[in-house]
C-alpha cells in the first residue's frame, strides 16, 4: 500500500475549481501546509475542504495547522471566504500576507477597490489583519539540526510584489486593473520543478516584478541551504530577481493570471523563462457569463508550452493545459528529480487526496 500524501517527501498543490475565483492549498515535503487565496463556488468550499481533509494531517507550524495564508489581492473572488482565516477559525495561520495599509510607503487605497457591493467583505479583509504587525514575510526555514532540515528535498519559495503606490502609478485611473495589479505573486521549487501562483497580476506590473526594478518587494525561504541571509524571509535584500531564476531554472508549472484571460496575458514572462515555455499552465478558470472575457488560447499552445501527461479521471493525455472549466479539481505533485509535474483532474476533490 502506497504512503498517504502527508507522508511523502513530494509537495503537493492543489488548485480548486471554485467557479469564478482561485482557491490553492500547498503542502509542503516537511508537511507543512500554505493556502494562496481564498475563493469559493456556491456548491463548493476549499475552506472547508481543506479544514476536514488537509489541514488535520499536517505538522503544526509554531503551533497552527496552517503556516501561511497569502491573499493574492482583495478581489471578492479570491477573498470570498476571509472568515475561515480569522483568529480561533480552524484555518487561522501563523502568518496572514497581504496587502494591506499598515505601513505608508507600501499602502493600499481601499478607496480604488470599494464597488458598492463588497464593503463587508473588505471590512472583513481588513480585520485578518489589524492585529497582525508589519513585515510581510514568508515562513522559517527549520532550525540548523531540526530533523526535518536533514530530510527535506531541495525546496524553496519566495514572495514578489510591488509596492501598491507604484500599482498607481501604472493604473492611475483604471481601478480594476490597480485591484489586479496589487496581486502578490508565489514562486515554488522543489528540485528541478517549479511553480508559479500569480493571482490576477497585470502585464505591466508583471514586468517591474520580473525585473525587479525600484519598489518591487521580495521574501525568500530556503528550507535546507546554509549561509542564507537571516533576513531573507523579512525584508527585501539579496534574494534573486525572478527573471533570473526563471531564466536558469526554466517553469515547471504557471498558475497562469486573472484565470487565463487574455487581459492579463504577459510576453515578458514568456520571454523570461527558459525556453520560453512552461510545461503546463493551469487555468482556474471563471464559469462564463458574456462580462467575463475570453481565455487566452495561447496558453494551449506550443507557443507557451512544452505540455506533459495529465490524468483526467483515470485516463491519461498529453496536454499543454490543465482547467477547472468543466468541473475539475487540479493536483500537481513536485518530485525533485522531475521538470514537469505530475497532473491529476478530478470532479471530485476527494479523489485526489488517495493520489500518493
Amino acid at each position: 500500500m502506497s504512503k498517504h500524501w502527508s507522508q511523502t517527501f513530494y509537495t503537493y498543490i492543489w488548485v480548486f475549481n471554485t467557479g469564478r475565483g482561485l482557491s490553492v492549498c500547498v503542502r509542503f515535503p516537511h508537511n507543512v501546509g500554505m493556502v494562496y487565496d481564498l475563493g469559493a463556488s456556491e456548491d463548493f468550499s476549499p475552506a472547508d475542504f481543506i479544514a476536514k481533509n488537509i489541514a488535520p494531517r499536517l505538522d503544526k507550524y509554531e503551533n497552527h495547522a496552517i503556516a501561511q495564508t497569502f491573499l493574492s489581492h482583495p478581489h471578492t473572488d479570491h477573498i470570498l471566504e476571509i472568515e475561515a482565516i480569522q483568529q480561533g477559525k480552524p484555518l487561522s495561520p501563523k502568518l496572514i500576507t497581504c496587502p494591506n495599509d499598515k505601513v505608508y510607503e507600501e499602502a493600499i487605497d481601499f478607496r480604488r477597490l470599494a464597488n458598492g457591493n463588497n464593503e463587508q467583505l473588505l471590512a472583513a479583509y481588513r480585520r485578518t489583519y489589524e492585529k497582525r504587525q508589519p513585515p510581510l514575510q514568508t515562513i522559517k526555514a527549520p532550525e540548523v539540526g531540526s530533523p526535518y532540515r536533514a530530510n527535506v528535498p531541495d525546496v524553496e519559495y519566495g514572495l514578489y510584489y510591488l509596492r501598491p503606490p507604484l500599482v498607481h502609478a501604472l493604473h492611475p485611473s483604471n481601478d480594476h486593473h490597480y485591484g489586479n495589479g496589487i496581486s502578490l505573486v508565489v514562486y515554488i521549487r522543489h528540485g528541478r520543478s517549479t511553480v508559479l501562483l500569480t493571482g490576477d497580476i497585470t502585464p505591466d506590473v508583471f514586468r517591474e516584478v520580473l525585473k525587479g526594478r525600484a519598489g518591487v518587494e521580495k521574501r525568500f525561504t530556503y528550507f535546507r541551504a546554509n549561509g542564507v541571509p537571516e533576513d531573507f524571509h523579512t525584508r527585501t535584500s539579496t534574494q534573486p530577481v525572478l527573471e533570473k531564476l526563471l531564466g536558469e531554472r526554466g517553469l515547471g508549472t504557471l498558475v497562469t493570471p486573472h484565470h487565463g484571460l487574455e487581459s492579463c496575458y504577459c510576453p515578458d514572462l514568456f520571454n523570461a523563462i527558459r525556453g520560453n515555455k512552461t510545461y503546463i499552465n493551469v487555468i482556474s478558470e471563471k464559469r462564463h457569463c458574456p462580462t467575463d472575457g475570453t481565455v487566452d488560447c495561447r496558453y494551449q499552445s506550443e507557443e507557451t508550452s512544452f505540455g506533459c501527461t495529465v490524468n483526467i479521471d483515470g485516463h491519461e493525455d498529453r496536454c499543454r493545459s490543465a482547467s477547472t472549466r468543466n468541473g475539475h479539481h487540479i493536483l500537481l505533485i513536485l518530485e525533485a528529480g522531475r521538470p514537469q509535474p505530475y497532473v491529476f483532474l478530478r470532479s471530485d476533490a476527494y479523489d485526489l487526496l488517495t493520489i500518493a
